[in-house]
């Protein structure tokens, strides 16, 4: 290898990266768009065309329907939020500012945006630091929900099986076939069974009790 030559490096993938932005990008999308038709609820059913990946396509649409350069806008703009929010976890308006300047360097080139949506953030309206705090937010959100998934589960407890002869088998259900005659109520040897050790260990808990000694 000639001298002076970098070597390459692979980055390791970031599971919790790729899992919190699948999470986000759906959430975050169906959400602005809720509120949006929330506020303005004449945009409904009317595009709202914005330039994403070079092309000018409609945001206005659920995610199940967003055009695939929005799609990939979406989760670019999860990926801006991830870093923010790695980088300054515990300072939301350091990370909503971060979420920002992302925001301004993916929509440079778009020129249907008014110009006060590209000031620096300590100059944008509290209704505009919003919308980057709630990319914060919900990216927050978004990482506890897969921390949550990824935690192992708790094994189910294991039951073990009980062996009975056939010769006391056919007793149990004998008195088992007995008792439902006579109380006219169904009972099968399972339940004979169960409340026979339930018996035996009623027993032997009182026998192992220690005897209190008198005065």
């Amino acid at each position: 290898m000639a001298a002076g030559a970098k070597k390459s490096q692979t980055k390791k993938a970031d599971p919790l990266l790729e899992a919190a932005v699948e999470y986000f990008s759906a959430r975050s999308h169906d959400a602005w768009r809720k509120t949006l038709l929330r506020t303005n609820p004449e945009q409904k059913g009317q595009p709202r065309m914005r330039l994403r990946g070079g092309v000018m396509v409609d945001v206005n649409q659920p995610w199940a329907t967003l055009h695939p350069k929005a799609r990939a806008d979406n989760m670019k703009a999860a990926r801006d939020a991830y870093a923010a929010v790695r980088k300054f976890p515990n300072d939301r308006e350091a990370a909503s500012e971060e979420v920002h300047k992302s925001w301004i360097k993916r929509n440079a080139g778009d020129k249907s945006l008014a110009k006060e949506l590209f000031k620096p953030y300590a100059k944008l309206s509290e209704v505009e630091k919003d919308k980057d705090r709630a990319h914060v937010d919900r990216m927050k959100a978004a990482i506890a929900a897969v921390r949550k998934q990824a935690r192992p589960r708790k094994a189910k407890a294991a039951y073990k099986t009980v062996r009975v002869e056939a010769k006391h088998w056919a007793r149990l259900e004998a008195a088992a076939n007995k008792l439902t005659k006579l109380t006219g109520r169904p009972i099968t040897p399972e339940a004979l069974l169960a409340a026979g050790l339930d018996a035996i260990l009623a027993v032997s808990g009182a026998v192992a009790a220690p005897k209190s000694k008198k005065a």
